[in-house]
């Protein structure tokens, strides 16, 4: 059976993810054909639709308002290199390495083709294993993979040296720096992805066909929600590994809590998105709900906060879009500033990486993740980042080894697949 036929739009949410509920079963959001695709690059915007397509001139973010109040539900990704066009003056390089894709991809669907469940009825249509929210063991990344990453570990530990300097120097406060990886996918690209999930559930798990190739995540933080009037985001700062014993465990999520690093990295970016909200909000409605509190997944705990605000029901969401993207966690402090460290430091294109994945609803609401944990895949060709957030103190080795960290998810669905 080839699974990609079930789906061209899949979310997963372990809880308090897609659905925006404290749900603790794992629930999902899916589509099969799109009625309309629309893609683009800058301005130019290819629309398909049945057995047409067109190439017009327009500003992508107000397509997708029109189509919304067509009664559409958009399903798709904006991705990083958007920014140049929502950063006023900031004009990133077009000389980078690796695969270049769309800077916002959309698949419109019908609202009746909407279809809803529990985890477990997508597990039985495709005859998968079911997810059972135990943790994998800590096995090490397995030659075979044959993963091939843009940096070797000194560039990267030299990229990170560098992007230290801006700070010390007073440019930025911190910044997010990445690396590449390349690996062969020997496996349907959703049948890969409800794999990965089993091995790591997450609130904001995603997989999407745009035909040229699927994008897949296994995102733990939320971007923006917006409900009726209400804005919500959840800045992740701070990670630290799963102990292999319960005991282990606690010692290493008190020492994450504890850490005055992680806080005051958390601490940055919960005042940076407080700052791009209330460009967006009615004055004085911008608030912290939460401030650290440490979120524990299969490989890693990570410390998130939020902040909610409250906005003019009416507001497009392009409007919105144009004033918070990038989404601060991945990019840093200042935000305009250190996107062009970012584009001097890192030799590639991100690509749908660090931008944002999500649903749009024809009311207005909408609910995005950050497009991290991601992987794209084109004929086989996997791609995913790993990176991390650079502060004055940051050690180098242990940014480095915290990258490692992150890819575990993704490298052990691999393995214990023999993918």
């Amino acid at each position: 059976m080839n699974v990609s036929e079930k789906y061209t739009s899949l979310l997963l949410d372990s809880g308090n993810g897609w659905l925006g509920n404290n749900k603790a079963t794992p629930s999902y959001l899916a589509f099969k054909q799109p009625e309309i695709v629309f893609s683009s690059v800058g301005h130019k915007v290819t629309i398909k639709s049945h057995n047409s397509a067109n190439l017009i001139n327009a500003d992508p973010l107000e397509l997708l308002d029109d189509y919304l109040t067509k009664g559409y539900i958009a399903v798709g990704y904006i991705g990083y290199e958007y920014s140049r066009h929502t950063m006023e003056g900031f004009c990133p390089s077009c000389h980078k390495e690796g695969d270049k894709f769309p800077d916002v991809n959309f698949l419109l669907y019908d609202a009746k083709d909407l279809i809803a469940g529990d985890y477990e009825d997508v597990v039985s249509q495709l005859q998968l294993p079911v997810m059972n929210g135990k943790s994998v063991s800590d096995a090490s990344i397995k030659s075979e993979l044959h993963a091939c990453p843009n940096m070797s570990t000194y560039q990267y530990l030299n990229m990170v040296r560098k992007g230290k300097a801006y700070i010390e120097q007073g440019d930025i406060y911190q910044v997010n720096l990445s690396q590449r990886i390349i690996a062969q996918l020997n496996l349907d690209p959703l049948e890969y992805f409800l794999k990965f999930y089993t091995v790591q559930p997450v609130p904001f798990g995603s997989y999407l066909d745009f035909e040229d190739f699927q994008l897949l995540s296994g995102s733990m933080e939320l971007f923006l929600r917006k409900s009726g009037n209400k804005l919500t985001t959840n800045p992740i700062k701070g990670t630290i590994k799963r102990g292999k014993t319960e005991e282990i465990d606690t010692i290493l999520k008190a020492k994450l809590i504890s850490s005055e690093k992680e806080r005051a990295e958390n601490l940055m970016i919960v005042d940076l998105m407080r700052n791009d909200l209330g460009r967006v909000s009615k004055p004085g409605s911008v608030k912290v709900n939460k401030l650290f509190e440490v979120e524990t997944y299969s490989t890693l705990h990570q410390m998130v906060s939020e902040v909610e605000s409250q906005v003019d029901e009416n507001m497009k969401v392009s409007q919105i879009l144009r004033q918070v993207f990038p989404p601060g966690s991945v990019t840093g402090a200042p935000k305009r500033r250190t996107l062009e460290v970012i584009d001097e430091l890192e030799p590639h294109f991100r690509g749908p990486y660090c931008g944002t994945i999500g649903i749009f609803y024809p009311n207005g609401d909408f609910t995005l993740s950050v497009a991290i944990r991601i992987m794209t895949v084109q004929l086989g060709k996997a791609t995913f980042f790993v990176g991390g957030g650079i502060v004055w103190d940051s050690d180098p080795q242990k940014e480095f080894e915290e990258t490692l960290l992150k890819s575990q998810a993704i490298t052990k669905a691999m393995e214990l697949y023999n993918i």
